[in-house]
């Protein structure tokens, strides 16, 4: 069995209930309920209508089981029908336990190493790929990572460049590590309308100003107190069956017509 039928007999082809939070091509928050197409520990392929930027970081929350993790846009698979596009996302913590199955590692734990160039600057490494980054390489030739060259991110393709020792060398250097450092540090900035209320029946349709999966920061005209309790529900609409999320106000800061407030969820 080569490697790739064994990359697929770890994909589940099932579909997920989720929901997608982020912000699509235009810079505009949105969010979609929809489904996976296929998923495994590493990441997943997800059906959407909005179009997404490759590299960037969305909200995908398993409406099964309410566990809600970051994923990394890695790239586009082909149009499915309509405005609708199949999208290639890699887990930021592969280890969260969003899907609910236990995965079971393969015992040789082999992934691919790809010989591949940044199309911008042609800088070559040999990289291993996780197997979602895999499987957008193997459909359109191409995917979206981050160059230290270009200092921004850029598409690679597969390179025909010779495998030289200037190569090997740049490609022990830990650039997944420092990229992985740079995805922690990124927050989704995200305007979109919620509504908060806590326990003494203060409640507001306030305005997001980022959020992640361990909390948000919103700004709003009521006032409420470090150390509240709150409940919040995103993305808030009138038509929708509100769906609310635990909260703990950490701090507040003043601004000219109102407080921001930062959040950290209670699980």
């Amino acid at each position: 069995m080569d490697i790739l039928e064994r990359r697929r007999s770890e994909r589940i082809l099932a579909p997920v209930r989720i929901r997608v939070i982020g912000n699509d091509t235009g810079g505009v928050s949105f969010a979609e309920e929809t489904v996976t197409v296929s998923f495994n520990q590493q990441g997943a392929r997800i059906s959407l209508i909005h179009s997404l930027l490759s590299d960037d970081i969305v909200l995908l929350k398993n409406l099964e089981n309410g566990i809600e993790e970051e994923f990394r846009v890695v790239g586009a698979f082909q149009q499915v029908f309509g405005d609708r596009r199949e999208w290639g996302v890699e887990a930021v913590n592969p280890e969260s336990g969003i899907w609910g199955v236990a995965f079971v590692p393969n015992a040789d734990g082999v992934q691919p190493k790809v010989l591949i160039e940044c199309a911008a600057c042609k800088t070559a490494a040999q990289s291993t790929l996780s197997s979602i980054e895999y499987d957008v390489l193997l459909a359109t030739g191409l995917i979206s990572r981050h160059c230290k060259r270009c200092d921004e991110t850029t598409r690679w393709k597969p390179s025909d460049q010779l495998l030289t020792p200037e190569i090997l060398d740049r490609s022990k250097k830990p650039s997944a590590q420092v990229s992985e450092e740079r995805r922690r540090t990124r927050r989704l900035k995200l305007t979109m309308q919620l509504r908060v209320r806590n326990s003494w029946g203060v409640v507001d349709i306030a305005r997001t100003r980022d959020v992640s999966k361990t909390g948000l920061c919103f700004f709003s005209t009521q006032r409420f107190s470090t150390g509240d309790e709150i409940y919040i529900t995103l993305p808030y609409s009138k038509s929708q069956t509100p769906l609310d999320t635990k909260g703990r106000i950490v701090w507040a800061a003043e601004a000219a017509s109102g407080r921001f407030y930062g959040v950290e969820y209670v699980r």
